[in-house]
């Protein structure tokens, strides 16, 4: 039996080796060390050759698991660039610090364990967590399906991170006059789109003046500013590509709004951005979305209104909406969600006299 013994090891000495032919005759070793006794050796060394024989043998990659997932990362079709940047960052910030210099072939369900244990120990958002175990995840699914890997060992823990479904946060109509009214700046507009519209941070900041139609009182979504200060054709889903209504409080903000860029425009002539933004710097380049947050964080301080995040403004607008009886498929279409689905999930616990209305008008009618 092909069982050896180094005698130079001085920990676990014993190892098997036998040779096979590949698929193209060339002949080939197979070998393995680390093997504590002999016995233990000549037990995996007929498990290997027999699995060879059924062709279920699988030959252990070299690399480590921080190797692998930039090359499987780099490799991904279907991603947006945003969702590249986002994965891009986890894993360089948490995955490859905690398990990049683990050999592909070491990697367990132990070790995976410990993975998501550490992960929890950063403090990081439940959300936050998860979406880094799906990375890891659809990775090892992606090996073990080149077969890189015999099978994903994240298919042996006992489950996957929970994410507490977070309750909505978002202004009452009181807050929302609060801020609106505490404050004069040249970005306002913004906040009154995602307050009046629903619309998101990358839409307002993707608009041109000429999606903006104020005789027939409509604002058409068709591009969106990205992470890094990028105007990208269409939404964040195909929906999202839509024509939103303007409310008559909007008209003089968006008119004023317009006329300012003008002014803007003439004064700067050729030096000035060519796409024409309706939010911009004083020549025309994007606004970044982090230096947006910024003013919104200090205009917040500012109004001395409840803090809550700027996309909460999405939120808030769909819960006045609700409010006010609107239906969810007309919230559904005003903020470009994929389907009403995501919308009732998101706020059905607004609406819940919806089916005590509809059963008692029901009622009314049949009597």
């Amino acid at each position: 039996m092909p069982v050896y013994k180094d005698k130079n090891a001085k920990l676990n000495p014993w190892y098997y080796a036998f040779e096979v032919k590949d698929d193209n005759g060339k002949r080939k070793t197979i070998k393995k060390r680390g093997f504590k006794t002999k016995r233990e050796a000549e037990i995996l060394e007929v498990e290997a050759r027999n699995e060879w024989n059924k062709g279920s043998y699988y030959e252990p990659i070299k690399s480590t698991f921080g190797e692998y997932i930039y090359q499987w990362i780099d490799n991904k079709q279907n991603l947006s660039e945003q969702a590249r940047y986002n994965n891009l960052n986890h894993i360089k910030h948490h995955i490859i610090p905690l398990i990049g210099h683990v050999p592909m072939s070491k990697l367990n369900v132990f070790i995976l364990e410990k993975f998501v244990s550490d992960l929890q120990d950063r403090n990081l958002a439940e959300s936050t967590i998860r979406k880094i175990y799906n990375i890891v995840n659809t990775s090892l699914n992606a090996a073990a399906k080149k077969e890189l890997l015999p099978k994903n060992p994240m298919t042996l823990l006992e489950s996957a991170p929970r994410v507490s479904k977070k309750k909505l946060d978002y202004w009452t109509v009181d807050e929302v006059k609060q801020f609106l009214n505490g404050f004069e700046h040249r970005q306002k507009i913004v906040f009154q789109l995602a307050i009046y519209t629903g619309m998101r941070m990358g839409e307002i900041l993707g608009l041109s003046i000429s999606d903006i139609d104020l005789v027939n009182k409509r604002i058409h979504v068709r591009q969106v500013l990205t992470y890094d200060a990028k105007l990208k054709a269409g939404a964040k889903t195909i929906s999202g590509n839509r024509s939103i209504a303007i409310p008559e409080s909007l008209l003089n903000p968006l008119l004023e709004q317009i006329r300012s860029m003008e002014i803007e425009i003439e004064q700067y002539g050729e030096e000035y951005n060519k796409d024409r933004l309706l939010v911009c710097t004083t020549t025309g380049k994007p606004l970044t979305k982090p230096n947006l947050t910024s003013t919104w964080y200090y205009l917040l301080g500012l109004t001395k209104v409840r803090k809550i995040r700027f996309h909460d403004l999405r939120h808030t607008c769909a819960s006045l909406l609700l409010q006010l009886g609107q239906h969810p498929k007309v919230v559904q279409e005003l903020l470009g969600h994929s389907s009403i689905k995501v919308t009732i999930d998101l706020y059905s616990h607004m609406t819940p006299n919806m089916q005590t209305d509809a059963v008692n008008a029901l009622d009314n009618l049949l009597k």
